[in-house]
This record gives C-alpha cells, sequence and structure tokens, in this order.
C-alpha cells in the first residue's frame, strides 16, 4: 500500500525523499527476511495447587500481521521460579500457529510466585524481551504471598516525566506525561503541583488512570522545575523536571476523538530546515511526509485512522538525513476483532447435569469465521481472575508492543468512552517501542541472526579430537534401533558442527550417533552433543493478587486439588526412523551410507581371518562355506556367492568395517586383508541394527596396519544420546455422567471444569461441545479467545449458575 501524505486540507503525493526510500527498502526487508514472531499462551487458571496441572494452549504469529506464522512450527513453554530457575519445560509442535500442552505441577512444588515464559528459537534473535510471560501463582495452606497490599504507608513511590515526543523545548508548551508506580510495580493514585525554582506554583495535576496522566507546561530559559507529589497516605515527595533543551522540535498528536489523528510539530530553531514525518504500522510504512516548518509557525496535520491497522503506530520526526527529532507512539482500534459469543442450552443447571456450549464467530461485517479457539470453563467462586487481566487482544495489539509492565490491560478494550481513550494515551506516552530502533532503520543495521526458525525437530552436535579441535568436512551418522533404513548421514562445516534435521517425534528417544574425519578415520574422535540449556531470563510480571479469594475460599480450592484427578498414561514406544521423521526427510540407501563402526557387543560366531580357507573364486563367501552351522553358501553367478541364515526369510546384512555394501561387493575384497568375520544369526541379536538385519548380519573386518579391530566405548566417537522430542499432549479428562454409577462415590469439586484447546468452527462460524458440571452450587465462567488466519484475535466470556442438590458447601 501506498503511503497517504496530507499537506493542510489538500491531499497529494509528495516526492519521496531518500530517507523514506531507505525506510520503505528497509522495512520490506525486515518484513520478508526477519519477521519477528509473537506468542500468546491462554491457561486455564491464573492459579494452581501443587499437584494440579496447567492446562494451556500457544498461539504462534508474525508480530507486524498478527496471522500464524508459518516460520516456526516448534514452541517452548517453560516454568520459571522466583529465582528464574526452571521447575518445567516443554516443547509443543506448532501446526498452523498453534500448539496445545501441558504442565502437571509436583506435588512438592513451593507455594509462590512463577512465571511462564514462551518463545521460539527465532524469536530469541531479537532479544528474551520479546518472549510472552505470564505469572502463574501456586497456591498453599500457609501462602499469603499474594494478599500483599498493592501499597503501604512505608512504600517508596517511582515517579517518572516523560515528555511528549521525548524532550522537553524552552519557550514552546509541552505536554509531559507522568507515571507513578509503588515498588509492586502497581500504579499509585496521585496528585500534586509543579513549582519553578523560585517557589512559584505553575498548576495542579492528578493521574487519571493507573498513576498515569499529564499536564501542559511552558519552560523558560534558565529555569529548573520540581513537581511536589502527593500519595492517598498524605505523604509528599519532590521530583525534579528533566532539563528543557535550549532549541528543539516537539511532536503532538491527538488521537482521542473522531477518526482523525491531529498531529502537530511546533519548533524553536530560527531556521527553515527540511523535516520527514513518518508513520510506520504493521512493520511498514504508512504514512509520510515532508515539512518545512517556518521559524515561529506550527505546522498542523489531520491524518485518518482509516490509513492504519488496528493496533500501534509509530510517528516519528527526524531531519532529512534521518536524525531523530521526536516519537510518538498512538493506538488505532478499528474495533474489528473476532466478535466471539458464547451461549449455553440453559441459564442455571443442576449438579452433574449436560451442559451444551455453543460458540459463535464472526468478523466485523458480521460474516462467520472458521478457525479454533482455546476453551476453559472454571469455578468462578474458586478461581478468581484478575481485574481486566491480560487476555489475546490485549496482548497481540498492545502489550507485546510495550516496555515493562502494563497493569489491567483489558481496561484499553473493555469498553469505548473517553475516558479509556485518555488513559490508553497516557500509556502510549509513558511506554515504548521495542522490535527494532529507528537508528536502526535509517542506518539500515539489521538484527544479528544466530537462532534458525525450527520447522520440526533438529538433533545437533559437534565433531572434535580428543584436544577439543573441531574437525571440519567430517561425516556424522545417526543410527535408530528397529527402522527398515536406519541411518542417516551428513557433514560436519568448519567448526566441526552437524545437524540432523527434519525429526517429528514424542518423548525421549535413543540414537546413536558417530564420527569420523574426511578421510574415514575415527580414532581419537570425540562426538559432543549439544544440549540446549537455554533458560529464558526474564523480569517477572506482578503476580496475581488474591486478596479476593477468602480464606475459606483459598482452603476449599486446596480441598478441590486434592480430590481432583486427572487421566494419565505413559508411553513406552519403539520408535523407528519412518516413525519419527517427517516425509520429506531423505534417509540414505544402503549403498549410500558409509558407517565405519559396528554397535554389536557379541556375535553368535566369529572366525579369524587366519583360519579361513582361501577360496579358488577368491569370494570371502566361499571362505565360509561349510565353516558355519546354519549359514548355507550357494553359487549365484562367476565368482558370485549368496548365503541365508537358516530359518531367516530374507538375506543377511553384509558390513566391511561398519559399512552396509551389496552382496556383489564382497567379490571385490581381498580374502588375505580380511582380519575376522562376525555373524549374527537371527533377529534378536541383529537387532541393533534395525530392520534391515532380519535376516542377520556377516559382519567383515579388514586389518588395518596389522593391528586387530578394537572395539570402542561409548563417549568417544560413538556415543548414544537421547533425543528430546515434543512432549505429549495430555486429554483433559471430563467425567460422563450418563454412565451408571461413574464417579458417585466421590465429590466432583473440579475448579477447571472443561478445557478444550481446539474447539474449531465450521463454515458458519459454529461449534458446540458438551461437558457435565461438578458438585458445587457456584457459578461457572466460560473463556474462549483465539486468533483467525487473517490476523483477527478476540475473546467471548459466559458465566451461568449451578445449583447443585448433592454438595452445596
Amino acid at each position: 500500500m501506498m503511503p497517504v501524505l496530507l499537506l493542510a486540507s489538500m491531499a497529494f503525493i509528495s516526492p519521496q525523499t531518500d530517507l523514506t526510500q531507505r525506510l520503505e527498502s528497509y522495512l520490506s526487508t525486515f518484513r520478508s527476511q526477519y519477521a519477528p514472531e509473537k506468542v500468546y499462551v491462554q491457561t486455564d487458571k491464573p492459579y494452581y495447587a501443587p499437584g494440579q496441572a496447567v492446562w494451556l494452549k500457544g498461539y504462534v504469529v508474525d508480530a507486524a500481521t498478527l496471522r500464524p506464522s508459518a516460520k516456526s512450527q516448534v514452541l517452548y513453554v517453560d516454568l520459571l521460579n522466583a529465582s528464574n530457575q526452571p521447575v518445567h519445560q516443554l516443547i509443543l509442535k506448532a501446526e498452523n500457529g498453534k500448539a496445545a500442552g501441558d504442565m502437571l505441577l509436583p506435588d512438592s512444588l513451593p507455594a509462590g510466585t512463577y512465571t511462564l515464559a514462551a518463545y521460539t528459537q527465532w524469536m530469541r534473535n531479537f532479544g528474551d524481551g520479546t518472549f510472552f510471560t505470564k505469572t502463574l501463582q501456586v497456591l498453599g495452606p500457609s501462602d499469603n504471598t499474594a494478599t500483599a497490599k498493592t501499597t503501604s504507608a512505608t512504600e517508596k513511590i517511582d515517579f517518572q516525566f516523560f515528555p511528549e515526543g521525548g524532550d522537553m523545548v524552552q519557550g514552546l508548551k509541552n505536554r509531559i506525561a507522568f507515571k507513578a508506580t509503588g515498588t509492586a510495580g502497581k500504579g499509585v493514585a496521585v496528585s500534586g503541583s509543579v513549582f519553578d525554582d523560585q517557589g512559584q506554583k505553575l498548576l495542579d495535576f492528578s493521574d487519571l488512570h493507573l498513576g498515569m496522566g499529564a499536564f501542559e507546561l511552558q519552560p523558560e530559559a534558565g529555569r529548573n522545575y520540581i513537581a511536589r507529589v502527593k500519595t492517598s497516605d498524605g505523604k509528599s515527595v519532590e521530583y525534579v523536571l528533566p532539563k528543557a533543551k535550549t532549541t528543539g522540535y516537539l511532536l503532538r498528536v491527538d488521537e482521542t476523538t473522531g477518526n482523525n489523528l491531529e498531529i502537530s510539530i511546533a519548533g524553536n530553531v530560527n531556521q527553515q530546515e527540511p523535516l520527514v514525518l513518518t508513520g510506520i504500522s504493521q512493520d511498514a510504512l504508512k504514512y509520510s511526509q515532508a515539512v518545512s516548518l517556518q521559524p515561529g509557525q506550527t505546522y498542523r496535520q489531520q491524518v485518518p485512522k482509516s490509513e492504519f491497522s488496528t493496533g500501534i503506530v509509530r510517528f516519528n520526526l527526524s531531519r532529512a538525513n534521518g536524525e531523530p527529532l521526536a516519537e510518538r507512539l498512538v493506538f488505532v482500534d478499528h474495533q474489528d476483532d473476532l466478535n466471539i459469543n458464547l451461549t449455553t442450552n440453559k441459564s442455571t443447571f443442576e449438579g452433574r447435569e449436560l451442559v451444551t456450549l455453543q460458540l459463535e464467530a464472526k468478523d466485523k461485517n458480521g460474516q462467520p469465521v472458521a478457525t479454533d479457539f482455546s476453551l476453559a470453563i472454571t469455578d468462578d467462586e474458586l478461581v478468581k481472575q484478575s481485574k481486566n487481566s491480560l487476555g489475546i487482544k490485549s496482548y497481540l495489539l498492545l502489550t507485546s508492543d510495550l516496555k515493562g509492565y502494563v497493569e489491567q490491560p483489558g481496561y484499553y478494550f473493555e469498553n469505548d468512552n473517553p475516558q479509556r481513550k485518555q488513559a490508553l494515551q497516557y500509556l502510549l506516552m509513558t511506554q515504548g517501542w521495542r522490535r527494532f530502533s529507528w537508528q536502526a532503520a535509517t542506518s539500515g543495521s539489521f538484527p544479528s541472526i544466530q537462532y534458525p526458525a525450527e520447522q520440526d525437530l533438529t538433533i545437533k552436535g559437534k565433531l572434535v579430537t580428543k584436544k577439543d579441535k573441531p574437525v571440519a568436512n567430517g561425516e556424522a551418522l545417526l543410527y535408530l534401533q528397529g527402522q527398515h533404513q536406519a541411518f542417516i548421514t551428513t557433514e560436519t562445516n568448519r567448526q566441526g558442527e552437524f545437524s540432523f534435521r527434519g525429526f517429528d517425534f514424542t518423548g525421549d528417544v535413543d540414537m546413536v550417533v558417530q564420527g569420523t574425519d574426511a578421510r574415514g578415520r575415527r580414532k581419537h574422535l570425540q562426538v559432543v552433543m549439544e544440549e540446549d540449556s537455554f533458560i529464558p531470563k526474564v523480569a517477572t510480571s506482578n503476580p496475581f493478587q488474591a486478596e479476593a479469594l477468602l480464606p475459606d475460599a483459598r482452603q476449599d480450592f486446596l480441598q478441590a486439588s486434592r480430590q481432583q484427578q486427572f487421566a494419565s498414561s505413559n508411553f513406552n514406544q519403539a520408535y523407528t526412523l519412518r516413525g519419527i521423521l517427517l516425509p520429506e526427510v531423505d534417509i540414505k540407501g544402503e549403498k549410500d551410507v558409509y558407517v565405519p563402526f559396528t554397535l554389536h557387543r557379541e556375535a553368535d560366531v566369529v572366525i579369524k581371518g587366519k583360519d579361513l580357507t582361501v577360496a579358488p573364486s577368491g569370494n570371502i563367501l566361499e571362505s565360509l562355506q561349510g565353516r558355519v552351522a546354519g549359514v548355507q553358501i550357494y553359487r549365484s553367478g562367476q565368482n558370485q556367492f549368496r548365503a541365508r541364515i537358516r530359518g531367516q526369510q530374507t538375506p543377511p546384512l553384509y558390513l566391511v568395517d561398519g559399512v552396509p555394501v551389496s552382496e556383489g561387493t564382497l567379490s571385490m575384497l581381498s580374502q588375505f586383508d580380511i582380519n575376522r568375520v562376525e555373524i549374527l544369526k537371527d533377529a534378536a541379536s541383529a537387532a541393533i541394527y534395525g530392520g534391515r538385519a532380519s535376516g542377520g548380519v556377516i559382519a567383515i573386518f579388514t586389518d588395518h596396519g596389522g593391528e586387530e579391530e578394537t572395539e570402542v566405548e561409548p563417549g568417544t566417537y560413538i556415543i548414544v544420546h537421547q533425543a528430546k522430542g515434543y512432549n505429549k499432549v495430555r486429554e483433559f479428562y471430563s467425567p460422563r455422567y450418563e454412565e451408571p454409577g461413574e464417579g458417585s462415590n466421590e465429590p466432583d469439586l473440579r475448579t477447571t471444569i472443561y478445557w478444550n484447546p481446539s474447539v474449531k468452527t465450521d463454515a458458519n462460524g459454529k461449534a458446540t461441545v458438551t461437558f457435565y458440571t461438578a458438585d458445587r452450587s457456584t457459578t461457572y465462567r466460560a473463556i474462549a479467545e483465539g486468533v483467525s488466519d487473517e490476523g483477527k484475535p478476540g475473546s467471548g466470556t459466559l458465566t451461568f449458575q449451578v445449583s447443585s442438590k448433592k454438595l452445596n458447601p
């Protein structure tokens, strides 16, 4: 889309400056080649008891368009304690930008505040600050961490000033935003006055919402200013305002009313100079205007909000050479997110009664939307949601592009009234952008890419000498038990690194990895597997405040957690290579694979080379004729022989120094170079070689400088590596009471009544789910969240009543 350029009341296309051309080129490359991602995670509850399961759904989207990301298909979710140490780590498969999972909390997990962090490897290129984080509280009988008050008489207030655009300028009327927070990081209600350095009171101010507000001040040359701030507890503290610049420009944007953004630029520079005003939305240059400002004049412009997509717009004022002068973030909301409506077949239900819930999704124009949603239904008396808590819309559209903790983010999307819009303006004036810097965009400096986007699971390692020097241009071989085509090879790079891509499996799988150098040697080499020990360094966001959860309710919640039973299953699956690789991965054929090692420990028969008779044909197989009970050798052509082990339906696997070879290759071996022959007669003893050895194994070893082959223990050039696959996704257990007697003897005290990570709407935008109520008389709250393929997030909430005769605590 071409930028829309407006001047006064006349619309025209301004000639592109070198700066706008550079910006457009940079942003185009940034979107196509770098394309940052965002992740959002819905959990079934905001707090848990030890032993409960955290049910979750992750959404991986393109950061600019919010469409499901095609870049990453592996999602990492870590649960970190207060010391930033992992308690639980998940690897989840993301399909079409969506991944479901669960974490079973240990019974011994201490009560306290934990942080859920979710990210992709690609997101690591842009810093831990881009990761999704969410606070989860673990409650215990003696836990009182969540009941702390947000303010106290001794609390220190952090009071900061944020001049609009970035700087105060002398002689100009500046709008200055402020933010007051307490030690817990939450906004503190304040009021105060601004005084000059002669003690003269200039103005009064007070916050509008959560400690944020703004006032206007025209600083004079040579004067200093202070603010005397009063808190609700009567304390008064002085704060020094930032120094005003002698000369400069002010950028002011008013976005709270009407369909236009009201932009004004003022300066006190004595000479006219060319300036450029730009507006960036969805990582694209949507607005650009050359500005020529006369001394003493104010430039004013109206820009239609329709030129920008819903979300944050970044306005920058700069000189023509790209030197930044002022920056301002605004939020444009066309209210074009998904409309999700939840309904039940009744308004009130009895205990253990079947509930039919329908979800209907529509776009802004009322057209049905077919996508899938995550749905959590909880006991609203025992599972208290924070006021205006984080949701998929507030995160993807707002807080993910702001620095620091945003308190009550849902408030800014709660309703369409002037106070909410004004509060959102103050929020954007105090917390800023982070995906890329203006200086990087104007200079063409891109992020350093260290972590490739993952489309699948990758097994990585390094081949080094015993002196820890990398082995370049060597070969790494991976072997898996039980696979008909059991070997994969890859070369090492200059740093000795190798990787096997294309894996798709669940749980832990044992793999044998072996390395050789470029000349086929393997002595004095070591295979070192890469273990991903990355732990995100995230700032703990503000914990859930459970003061609304009274002690009796807390006790009921903990009692319910002890009663609740979760379905579980263990998977002890024997994997095959085809079963854990994606279809497009090429598995090397028998003739293509170089495997210079032996995996078996003991052979059924071992014949030394010196004990073999000389074969007239020169074929080593003829030398074995009549030497091994149960092994039949017969002629198949001139100097060609075949072997068949009695009781086997297929030919044996032939190995020469560990290399799988064809039967015909054996005729080219000099029998005088044979050191020994080892024979594995049945499938059981040959199982280590996989399905290719179902007919047994005939392994031939040649002399190496007259030395006999020595067996190498794992840990040097051949190791057994336990590869970590995707975490198994359990199915949420929801009892079905239509079966007689099921669950009738135990009280049903579920706090999460129903969880479904994938409620799919049809072409009519509708989906239906059913579940049974539990035994408490209470209110149920249903929360559905999702994002469409067009990048439109949405959520829906419904509450309904349960009146149970079975149990009424």
